[in-house]
């Protein structure tokens, strides 16, 4: 394998839908609330949002490694630092140089959002680094969920439509409701793609000693709550399809309910899943999510 494809693969393509999906759901949320979306800040948020899921994974890669997490009989996709094809200093120093470029690309972002984006780009750094590194790594203390949704949820889709709207002459507080919502929507499915990941490394966690919710509550618990994320989407969906009088989101409610009905079925017979294929059609199925929501709101 070549050394590209090995840090191409090492930044896990595809959970990149995770980092995409809360982008193009506060791009909806804009063009709903002031009928506008600025592009030339659009790929700004997606270049900076991608290079902090790319780092974020590549801090995950070295530091599972070095805690014992990404043992040689996981379960999930081999690692590059697991496998001893790249050096944890190695993919540190790339992860260091990756959230610097993302500084400077934030610097531009920061012009446009003054000190709340400065705030929410450092806590994003802070967030990625401590979430399996340092001295209480928060995926090892049963706080990667609630993470997960915040910052793929909540602050990634606010902080768009914050950037979107901020230099208009609009009261962002009188759609805080809409807004809240729809980042749940995007929030839920995220997280449920690290459920996904969690109760497939249930085994090999639980001997690394990363207390997951998924180590602490078991197999059947992280079912429940794999379908109880699905099902908040679908709720959001149709919240926001009966505030805003939208028919089409409730097709969307309804096609987007149905994959997730599929995906719900397959993760109660975990034992006999591809849970590798699950998690992946979970990240696919919040890309459609926001995408059909988008396409929603601008017909």
């Amino acid at each position: 394998m070549s050394t590209l494809k090995l840090w191409i693969l090492a930044a896990r393509p595809k959970t990149l839908f995770a980092a995409l999906a809360p982008i193009i759901i506060g791009l909806s949320l804009s063009y709903k609330i002031a009928g506008i979306i600025s592009w030339n800040i659009s790929w700004m948020i997606v270049l900076s949002a991608t290079l902090l899921q790319i780092g974020s994974n590549y801090a995950n890669d070295a530091y599972d490694y070095l805690k014992g997490a990404d043992r040689n009989d996981r379960k999930g996709p081999k690692r590059a630092v697991q496998l001893g094809k790249i050096s944890p200093k190695k993919i540190l120093n790339a992860m260091y140089v990756i959230f610097i470029v993302s500084v400077i690309i934030g610097f531009f972002l920061a012009r446009i959002g003054g000190w709340p984006i400065v705030a929410i780009g450092l806590l994003s750094i802070f967030f990625a680094i401590i979430y399996t590194g340092g001295p209480y790594p928060l995926a090892y203390n049963g706080l990667g969920d609630i993470t997960v949704f915040v910052f793929f949820g909540l602050i990634a889709t606010m902080g768009t439509v914050y950037l979107q709207l901020t230099n208009y002459n609009i009261e962002i507080n009188n759609f805080i409701f809409e807004i809240i919502i729809g980042a749940c929507s995007t929030g839920f499915l995220n997280t449920a793609i690290l459920v996904v990941n969690n109760l497939r490394d249930v085994d090999s966690d639980r001997l690394a000693n990363k207390r997951t919710l998924a180590v602490k509550f078991g197999a059947q618990f992280t079912c429940y709550e794999f379908s109880g994320l699905l099902l908040g989407n679908c709720l959001c969906l149709c919240l926001l399809a009966y505030t805003w009088n939208n028919y089409i989101l409730v097709i969307v409610a309804m096609i987007v309910g149905g994959f997730s009905y599929i995906l719900i079925r397959k993760v109660f017979q975990f034992s006999k899943s591809d849970l590798n294929k699950l998690l992946e059609k979970t990240a696919q199925l919040s890309f459609l999510n926001s995408i059909l929501f988008f396409l929603a709101i601008i017909i």
